[in-house]
């Protein structure tokens, strides 16, 4: 196998889906089409490594791409050639369970791993787990109903209600650990996603992100809104809102076409501060 296609392998490993755009995001391949050619062996193989996925038109978006994903022989091809950890490596079992009506949510879910991990290859540092909202745990045949299948990313509040976040990620740079937190925002409106970023706020009352992660400072919470305008209409609402008033440091924001530019640089606080991704200002 050549090299170019194991690496594609280890990226199926940690992204989950990837489209051609996204491998040539990720700098493996120059074009999509390159990307079609050099996965084709990989896909019509006996034991497929790799799977496929194409797509009817978006109603709204017109014609999407195909995704790609790890097969359970491309997960088994991993462990047994290069020692791979089993519970390390995202694959998908049967390609019933792939979407059709999440798909920009989840794309867009993926181009923040990416532009997460091409960063922590920049900086040399090395990410602890990173796990969608679309992961699962649990077993369905499991007679305790308690360990049935559900989100990995479930997190139960102390009132007995819970809430998922789009990613959850911890990572270490230069020996100090990071939780980070990531919701996907595609649509217009700035209330639904005032509502989902509440329950952060009754998390860290609660002090649920140590009693889980072990994790004793507040983590991050990264925010990415459809565009520009959304993004400012939100900020705009969150600095009248007095349920934020003393979280405005632990909350950043970026359009979809910010963080495709620039992962690192230019995130924007409530109170409408430029910061960085990991070193933001205290702000007041």
């Amino acid at each position: 196998m050549k090299e170019r296609q194991i690496i594609a392998l280890e990226h199926l490993s940690i992204h989950k889906f990837l489209t051609s755009s996204q491998f040539v995001q990720l700098n493996l391949y120059k074009n999509r089409g390159e990307v079609t050619n050099a996965l084709k062996e990989l896909l019509e193989s006996k034991k497929p490594l790799i799977g496929k996925k194409n797509f009817k038109p978006d109603p709204t978006y017109g014609k999407v791409e195909s995704i790609y994903y790890l097969t359970q022989y491309g997960k088994n091809y991993l462990v047994k050639n290069f020692n791979y950890l089993p519970e390390n490596i995202k694959f998908i079992k049967k390609e019933v369970n792939l979407f059709q009506r999440e798909y920009h949510h989840r794309r867009s879910t993926v181009d923040f791993n990416i532009g997460l991990y091409k960063w922590i290859q920049r900086v040399d540092g090395e990410i602890i787990f990173s796990h969608y909202y679309f992961d699962k745990k649990g077993n369905n045949h499991s007679k305790d109903k308690s360990k049935h299948l559900c989100a990995l990313n479930k997190l139960e509040l102390k009132d007995g209600k819970s809430f998922i976040p789009d990613m959850i990620t911890m990572f270490n740079i230069k020996g100090k650990e990071y939780l980070y937190l990531f919701e996907q925002n595609n649509d217009y409106s700035t209330t639904r996603l005032i509502n989902e970023l509440l329950p952060y706020l009754y998390a860290m009352s609660d002090g649920l992100f140590e009693n889980i992660f072990g994790f004793k400072r507040s983590p991050r919470i990264a925010v990415v809104c459809k565009n520009e305008n959304v993004k400012y209409n939100l900020l705009k609402r969150l600095r009248t809102d007095e349920r934020f008033k003393h979280f405005y440091n632990l909350f950043i924001f970026k359009s979809n076409d910010e963080l495709l530019n620039n992962f690192e640089q230019n995130w924007t606080l409530i109170n409408g501060q430029k910061v960085s991704f990991i070193q933001p200002e205290k702000a007041n």
